[in-house]
């Protein structure tokens, strides 16, 4: 009977895993960016069973937060956290095992554990005490996203069940706000392209995974994890990679780099290249003249002037060149 209530009780939460994967993604959109990953985290919750949780970006090459999320836990704890780093054994294993949730209860007995400074320093006093931890790290870029879920009560401590819920869901916690985020920016500017978060230095802090393998097709020997020049000297206009438009622009104290791939279509206007959208979605000129607000003999001769510039005759030279072109 208690392996069939185990075994039921694995399954519901499989169920429940299923529902916040689906849920994280299906509501972009509808939660505000600032509320995301409390949102996030909320969810997890009906997943797993915690108290609180810390949810960390950061970069491999500078060792510190880009941004933290905190989950019913005081600010404190990020503070006592990192002064009492080098006595965290959680620390060191982390980084070795990346990819796999940790219990504290893997490292040392419980016997052991509450008699550390780890524990009497930092941990009990926010009332903690089960820690469940681990690491996510993209090679490509460098970018670490560390989850640490809490309990309070000693009497509940995490199960291997929780640490295959965990290892799962990391990855979709940090891929769903990644792509909140870039949602929320890009539509924005609403302009084409793929987009980095990076610091000062061109250490890259978020990223979209369109943006790196672009950016290494003309940009020779990009270094892991950081951008190949100084967002101030593309800001400066003091940057030039042949067959790619670059901007950059201020967000909060870092930078927003969006990039794309030139090509005879970057040399329509706005107006032309929104004719151009509507006429390879197979719009009519009448049906592209109601959605640009236009009179039909406008949209007309913005599509003459289209393939004049591009130097083609026809629709089907028109769509074949927007595909070549990732328009």
């Amino acid at each position: 009977m208690v392996m069939s209530n185990a075994h039921a009780n694995a399954e519901q939460q499989q169920m429940a895993l299923q529902r916040f994967i689906s849920e994280i993604y299906t509501d972009i959109g509808k939660i505000d960016l600032a509320e995301y990953r409390q949102y996030a985290l909320g969810r997890l919750q009906q997943v797993i069973d915690f108290d609180g949780a810390i949810w960390s970006n950061g970069h491999q090459k500078t060792l510190t937060f880009h941004n933290q999320t905190r989950f019913n836990v005081p600010q404190q704890l990020s503070h006592d956290l990192l002064q009492y780093l080098d006595i965290n054994p959680l620390a060191d294993v982390l980084l070795q095992q990346l990819g796999q949730p940790i219990d504290m209860r893997d490292l040392c007995p419980d016997s052991e554990f509450y008699q550390s400074q780890i524990y009497q320093k930092c941990f009990s006093q926010h009332g903690i005490e089960r820690i469940l931890s681990s690491i996510h790290l993209d090679e490509q870029c460098g970018l670490f996203t560390l989850l640490s879920l809490y309990r309070f009560d000693r009497q509940r401590p995490f199960s291997e069940q929780d640490k295959k819920i965990q290892q799962i869901a990391l990855y979709h916690l940090l891929t769903a706000a990644n792509h909140a985020l870039f949602m929320a920016l890009l539509d924005e500017k609403n302009q084409p392209g793929f987009a980095a978060i990076c610091d000062d230095k061109g250490y890259l802090h978020q990223v979209q995974s369109e943006f790196l393998p672009l950016l290494a097709q003309y940009a020779d020997n990009l270094p892991a994890g950081r951008l190949p020049f100084l967002p101030q000297n593309l800001a400066d206009n003091l940057v030039d990679i042949e067959g790619l438009s670059m901007s950059v622009a201020p967000f909060d104290d870092r930078y927003l780099v969006q990039i794309r791939a030139t090509g005879p279509l970057a040399s329509l206007s706005e107006r032309e290249q929104q004719v151009v959208t509507c006429i390879v979605q197979g719009q009519t000129f009448k049906q592209a003249a109601k959605s640009l607000q236009l009179s039909p003999s406008t949209v007309s001769n913005h599509l003459y002037r289209v393939y004049k510039k591009l130097n083609i005759g026809s629709k089907s030279e028109l769509i074949a060149l927007v595909k070549q072109s990732d328009f």
